[in-house]
């Protein structure tokens, strides 16, 4: 099992988080060109996840690398593990769902399977997968995983440390190092001010095309 450092990363303006945690992802998505995961990968325990990654990449069907990954979980971070395309064998389930909530996780990532989802769903941890199994990981102790360096779930490069925002639409993915990830914020909040506007007017019976400011004579 290869283990890389933990990426160093600087600390966050906690009013910004507190912002970024209030929008709707999607928000977020109207101003962005990349860092989405594929909607394969779906809420399976849905809520609003915001959190650090700390990446596992699993290629094999051994619970160990994701078993030994629960000791490092730091408050707020959110797993994400990388199956490497198995659809078939569960790599979480109650107990580890369980020890990663008591570790202060925010949620788990896993481009792949999972089980026990009605145990899951009852401990109120967000969870995102592929889909559900009864097929599960065992203790190999074999060789090929790797701790804490870059996964690529979902189509989308994850460095430990990277911002993991999703709510039941999806999941996305922020550099929390970008240097205009508070300009960021602010255009999502005010899309979120704007709509509430939006929503009397529309009700009303507004054209949402002249409210977009489109031509509605062309």
């Amino acid at each position: 099992m290869i283990r890389h450092p933990r990426r160093p990363t600087a600390a966050l303006d906690p009013d910004l988080i507190e912002r970024l945690r209030a929008l709707q992802p999607a928000s977020l998505g109207h101003h962005l060109t990349a860092g989405f995961l594929s909607p394969r990968i779906r809420a399976l325990v849905p809520g609003r996840m915001l959190g650090r990654a700390i990446t596992v990449r699993q290629p094999l069907p051994d619970a160990e690398p994701v078993h030994r990954v629960l000791d490092a979980i730091r408050p707020g971070d959110v797993l994400v593990i990388d199956r490497c395309g198995d659809d078939r064998i569960a790599c979480v389930g109650e107990m580890v769902a369980l020890a990663a909530r008591t570790a202060g996780a925010a949620g788990i990532v896993v481009d792949g399977m999972v089980t026990d989802i009605a145990e899951i769903a009852a401990l109120g941890l967000p969870l995102f997968a592929r889909g559900t199994s009864v097929v599960t990981t065992r203790p190999l102790r074999v060789p090929g995983a790797e701790l804490f360096g870059t996964v690529c779930p979902g189509g989308v490069p994850v460095r430990d440390g990277d911002l993991i925002f999703g709510d039941e639409n999806g999941l996305l993915c922020l550099d929390p190092e970008r240097p205009d990830l508070a300009a960021l914020v602010a255009c999502a909040e005010a899309d979120e001010a704007r709509e509430v506007d939006w929503r009397r007017r529309l009700a009303a019976g507004e054209s949402l095309a002249v409210l977009n400011g489109y031509d509605t004579q062309t």
